[in-house]
């Protein structure tokens, strides 16, 4: 009788947590070492980076193109499950967790800006030795990813902006997070029925959000020390220093049409400024088209790359 009784327990035991995660208002961190057993596969690795351990994962053949992903705010590598899935029997994909997401963590140093994402892309690549890579980003990664085509033009030989950030990483409208005096609301009152909804919101038809998704996405947010580099980022974020119109390689910007975070004329904007820039756009689907759309976004990429 024991161990179905302690089966029995640890069911309920889960079954409470799930519930308190699911609408209490106040959500404690969450430990490293739990998610990385529930987080981490066969595939993660791990690297000391300027002052971070860097989580992130090499798949796909070494004969093929090199595609650096880096995913969004709130976000981390698993954004690009499916996009793994469809390129790698043609491109080797390596995806990291940047510093303050998933389940690369803070920061020794607590920097969080996008000249030090910059570095630690840069410092990342050259570490694994990765030579001449094409580079992916998504929403705050993309601003990552052009900003780097623009300071080391040597580095990045092709580039995919999805739903990026332009030269301005706070949207209009979402000031109110970094006034004084705000901070303890997305550092602690963070229940996942309303992170829910922040989801929802992302995609063009909320019906294809999975529920395991909004989990994952939920439970790295608790992440030690990660809501507190959400915040640090967003109020050291200032308009870039370079301009997209100084991307040099070619660059394929995809965009969901029903993007109400960063609505397509941004993309059109983005897509205009860089020099050898084309738009494509997907019908029906929001900011996260590499979620929402895998197989239009991932077919796009492989044309591009390959």
């Amino acid at each position: 009788m024991f161990e179905p009784t302690l089966s029995l327990s640890r069911a309920a035991g889960q079954l409470a947590f799930d519930g308190y995660a699911e609408v209490a208002p106040f959500q404690p961190d969450l430990p490293s070492g739990y998610l990385e057993r529930r987080y981490a596969n066969g595939a993660s690795r791990f690297v000391d980076v300027d002052g971070a351990r860097v989580h992130y994962r090499d798949e796909g053949p070494r004969d093929g193109p090199t595609l650096v992903a880096l995913h969004g705010m709130y976000s981390s590598l698993h954004t690009w499950d499916d996009w793994v899935e469809a390129l790698t029997d043609r491109v080797r994909v390596v995806r990291m967790d940047l510093p303050g997401f998933g389940l690369t963590g803070p920061t020794t140093a607590g920097t969080y800006d996008m000249p030090y994402y910059v570095d630690v892309l840069e410092a990342f690549c050259r570490r694994l030795d990765l030579g001449e890579v094409a580079l992916a980003g998504n929403s705050m990664g993309g601003g990552v990813a052009w900003r780097v085509a623009a300071e080391h033009p040597g580095l990045v030989d092709r580039l995919l902006l999805l739903d990026s950030v332009g030269r301005q990483v706070v949207p209009d409208g979402a000031e109110f997070l970094v006034q004084p005096g705000v901070s303890v609301v997305p550092r602690y009152l963070t229940p996942r029925a309303a992170f829910r909804e922040i989801l929802r919101d992302a995609y063009g038809d909320p019906s294809k959000l999975e529920r395991g998704d909004v989990r994952r996405y939920h439970d790295l947010l608790r992440r030690t020390g990660n809501r507190r580099a959400v915040l640090s980022l967003l109020r050291a974020a200032s308009p870039a220093d370079v301009d997209p119109a100084e991307v040099t390689c070619p660059t394929l910007v995809q965009w969901g049409e029903r993007d109400t975070w960063l609505p397509l004329s941004l993309g059109e904007k983005l897509a205009g400024e860089i020099p050898d820039g084309r738009l494509r756009t997907y019908e029906g689907v929001g900011h996260i088209p590499m979620e929402e759309a895998p197989a239009a976004t991932a077919a796009d990429a492989v044309e591009f790359l390959t």
